[in-house]
């Protein structure tokens, strides 16, 4: 059965990927997130079979099991998508143990280990596709976990692709600025961050669309935008350069 596994597909950049892929000769649609109202709500206009799983990916055990029960069916995984993550900006000292510790264990945890899980039941010509962040290329204070984590969702994602090449399955990492998401107004009530950081931001159907075309031109990266392509470049070439914009742009 061709398949595809979906995280964080309640809403935003998860939700578009559902239905950018509803139209790739899939036999079932494998969603999850932790909502189960919104899942349904996502499943309202695609025309592939889905399948919920209202899952918390923090939870280990959860996790564990979801990978079991996958590998008992008979599934041809044609498409991986990681998308399920959060961030959450303050100083390292402010952040509780809890959301640090969130971030970690659904940024890096959850994607190695559905990772790990769905290599096997994934044949020629299929794709991981990995939602990482621009902010995977420059340390970020005041957001230091968040972007550390996106650091190892990078370097994992390069490893990843030598290590399946052979088996013929393609990996792609989804880097994109800010999307336009709830993210932005939380970060915003929450931790008085200035509207400023946020002005480039782009619309996740946006994003969504670029990896689209990238993964079908055979590209290892996906970066909406002129802007964010520009950060990116910055970020690897002159990461002080960088720095300071960062830290300017949140004063």
């Amino acid at each position: 059965m061709k398949v595809a596994v979906i995280t964080g597909a309640t809403g935003g950049i998860g939700s578009e990927f559902c239905r950018a892929l509803d139209d790739r000769g899939l036999e079932m649609m494998v969603i999850l997130g932790r909502n189960k109202d919104s899942l349904e709500r996502v499943t309202g206009g695609l025309k592939t079979p889905v399948s919920i799983f209202p899952v918390d990916l923090q939870d280990r055990q959860s996790l564990q099991s979801l990978g079991t029960m996958m590998s008992e069916k008979d599934f041809d995984i044609r498409f991986l998508v990681n998308c399920a993550g959060f961030g959450s900006f303050g100083n390292v000292q402010e952040q509780g143990p809890q959301e640090s510790a969130g971030m970690v264990d659904l940024n890096i945890v959850a994607l190695t280990e559905l990772s790990r899980a769905c290599i096997p039941m994934m044949s020629y010509g299929s794709w991981i596709i990995q939602v990482c962040s621009a902010s995977a290329y420059l340390p970020l204070p005041h957001l230091a976990v968040y972007a550390a984590t996106k650091a190892y969702v990078k370097s994992f994602t390069d490893a990843l692709r030598f290590e399946v090449r052979g088996r013929g399955i393609n990996v792609l990492e989804v880097s994109p600025g800010w999307v336009d998401t709830g993210f932005i107004d939380h970060a915003m009530e929450t931790c008085a961050v200035p509207e400023k950081v946020f002005k480039h931001k782009v619309k996740p159907e946006d994003v969504v669309h670029q990896a689209i075309r990238d993964l079908e031109h055979g590209k290892t990266r996906s970066i909406c935008g002129i802007y964010n392509k520009l950060q990116v470049f910055v970020c690897s070439h002159f990461p002080s350069v960088a720095s300071r914009v960062w830290i300017n742009s949140l004063k």
